[in-house]
């Protein structure tokens, strides 16, 4: 633990307090809060800060609203059913694949010319469509890959935390006449807010820390409108070399990070209590 982890972040703190190029590594020199400062100053971070707002919150509100969706259906739909020993699995899938390789399956989903989803488009006169290279959908792009991929994971804690509700509660709300959004708003969601809290945590993190699908289908463009925090950090160590400054840029969104989950682990206390 000490090893991967422990000294790798006192590591980086360090040295995010130094001027580092890695070319010169033996002429870094201490500045202290200079490379923070100057990251504030830095245009191209908040609209990477940005860039990584709009993609953590469409991706949490997508997969929390289609795995709560998929959730309810399996719970209501398929309750003791041979069928759901089938479906289930199938829809667990995604989550399996290694996101590298689910960059590269929607880099050729979504090729121009010879892509499945164009060629689709094609028969209803809509495509081709450049949907990586264009402004206007290449951050869409990425949050559907992203949404393929762990919508599937929301379901799976979401069915978990139905399966656990007591039956008691379903069977008087059945005898009461009431529906499917009574119960959700009423039993469900209140019974679940723990599961939720913990979701959310989870998915917050993950998308903050996106790297393999910006990498593999846009290279952080066209332009800089898929640019995110985890990838400017990136270039700036590994293709401009600024190892201090990708390091105090590390080091903000590891703050940020905390700064959330534990906003949200008082809410879930408070909760509790």
């Amino acid at each position: 633990l000490f090893a991967v982890s422990i000294f790798p972040m006192i590591y980086t703190i360090w040295i995010s307090l130094y001027d580092f190029y890695l070319p010169r590594p033996n002429s870094k020199a201490f500045i202290g809060l200079g490379n923070y400062i100057e990251i504030l100053k830095d245009e191209m971070f908040w609209t990477a800060m940005k860039n990584t707002a709009v993609f953590m919150f469409s991706t949490i509100f997508f997969q929390f609203t289609i795995g709560l969706v998929l959730a309810l259906v399996f719970f209501e739909e398929f309750r003791g059913k041979s069928a759901k020993a089938i479906y289930l699995p199938l829809i667990l899938l995604p989550m399996m694949v290694a996101p590298v390789v689910v960059g590269y399956i929607f880099r050729l989903l979504y090729m121009v010319q010879w892509g499945p989803l164009n060629y689709l488009l094609g028969f209803i006169a809509l495509g081709p469509y450049e949907w990586t290279a264009n402004i206007s959908t290449s951050m869409l792009s990425i949050i559907l890959a992203d949404v393929w991929q762990w919508t599937p994971f929301v379901t799976l804690v979401l069915l978990a935390g139905l399966v656990s509700l007591p039956s008691e509660l379903f069977e008087v709300a059945d005898m009461d006449g009431a529906t499917l959004w009574q119960k959700l708003i009423f039993i469900i969601l209140p019974l679940l807010t723990r599961v939720v809290a913990i979701i959310l945590l989870i998915r917050m993190v993950d998308s903050l820390r996106e790297m393999d699908k910006i990498y593999i289908m846009t290279q952080g463009g066209p332009g800089t409108s898929t640019q995110l925090v985890t990838f400017w950090a990136y270039l700036n160590g590994f293709k401009y070399f600024k190892v201090g400054y990708a390091a105090a840029m590390s080091v903000i969104l590891l703050i940020m990070t905390i700064i959330m989950a534990t906003g949200l682990a008082k809410f879930l206390h408070k909760e509790q209590n």
